[in-house]
């Protein structure tokens, strides 16, 4: 199986690699990584299928991956996104045969977290526990505590690699620094469309895409076909894309609907915070903070719902 582990990498971020050299590579476990294990679900540039003509036929040849992986360290706040994506790309959406195919053959074993991020606020969204995984490992001392919570995990628990023990489990609660004021979210976002905090945190970003790629949550995508010269073969591409990127919003004939970097940041924070949950039932964020940890001018989510929460008479 394909073991995945956080790890640092030679640029110094934090992310997900394939396991190695334990020797070789820095094992990071000290907090939730700069990147989360989306890549492995979504990659970046997905080969979805090959097509090509075949007489008086097209040919196409599916490249769908099998591969059994195993996830180790994935924080509570992705386990939360995992979810998230697994409403779209195998419920409503799907089921997505690249996607479902790889949560399928994926064992998540969780690695729950003993203290805050700088940046995060998984307590203020309901996300600073586990949920869709199969193990989940809790310190204690020199050693971990590990539970079950699927047929799968069970069938490990009951292996040779772990000491039972009648001990209680430990129950570590964290509380976030950092808060978003959650109550009646929705409608005042809403309701202030065109409040100045748009225009005025907009001024300082970049629409470097940092938020969206470091985004655990993020989804968008186009497709590309790239055409090989020198056969009748090509190949068609699922790629990441970014709705704080202008040309995102081209539709045919050239218009770009959303031009203003203030229209694009709005929609990235209600979508994350509005858009999905009305659709779905839950927040699309998961109060990781990792596009705050990841923007260069220091745009804030929660900064900016917290201002027009207060504005509305929200308290903490």
């Amino acid at each position: 199986m394909q073991v995945l582990v956080p790890v640092r990498n030679r640029l110094g971020a934090t992310c997900f690699a394939e396991l190695d050299d334990p020797a070789e590579q820095e094992i990071f476990l000290d907090a939730r990584t700069d990147f989360s294990p989306k890549q492995f679900f979504l990659p970046h540039a997905e080969k979805m299928f090959r097509f090509g003509k075949s007489n008086f036929s097209c040919k196409i040849s599916q490249l769908s991956e099998k591969k059994p992986t195993v996830i180790f360290g994935i924080r509570p706040c992705d386990t939360h996104a995992l979810q998230a994506l697994d409403e779209l790309f195998i419920g409503s959406l799907g089921p997505d045969q690249y996607y479902s195919e790889r949560r399928k053959n994926a064992l998540l074993i969780a690695l729950q977290c003993a203290k805050e991020c700088d940046t995060g606020f998984c307590t203020s969204m309901g996300t600073s526990q586990a949920t869709g995984h199969d193990l989940l490992f809790i310190e204690r001392g020199s050693d971990f505590f590990v539970t079950a919570a699927s047929d799968r995990g069970k069938s490990l628990l009951d292996s040779k690699f772990f000491k039972q023990t009648k001990d209680a489990a430990p129950s570590p609660r964290i509380e976030c620094k950092k808060e978003l004021l959650t109550q009646n979210l929705e409608e005042n976002l809403l309701q202030n469309f065109e409040h100045g905090i748009w225009k005025q945190e907009a001024e300082k970003c970049l629409s470097c895409a940092n938020c969206t790629q470091s985004c655990p949550t993020c989804y968008c995508h186009y497709k590309d076909d790239e055409f090989e010269l020198d056969s009748m073969d090509s190949t068609r591409y699922r790629m990441q894309d970014s709705c704080q990127l202008l040309r995102f919003s081209q539709v045919a004939g050239g218009m770009i609907f959303r031009k203003s970097r203030a229209g694009r940041l709005r929609q990235f924070v209600l979508h994350k915070l509005c858009y999905y949950k009305k659709r779905f039932g839950t927040h699309l964020c998961v109060g990781c903070g990792r596009c705050i940890a990841a923007c260069p001018a220091k745009i804030d989510l929660t900064e900016i719902a917290n201002a027009i929460q207060k504005e509305a008479g929200v308290q903490k």
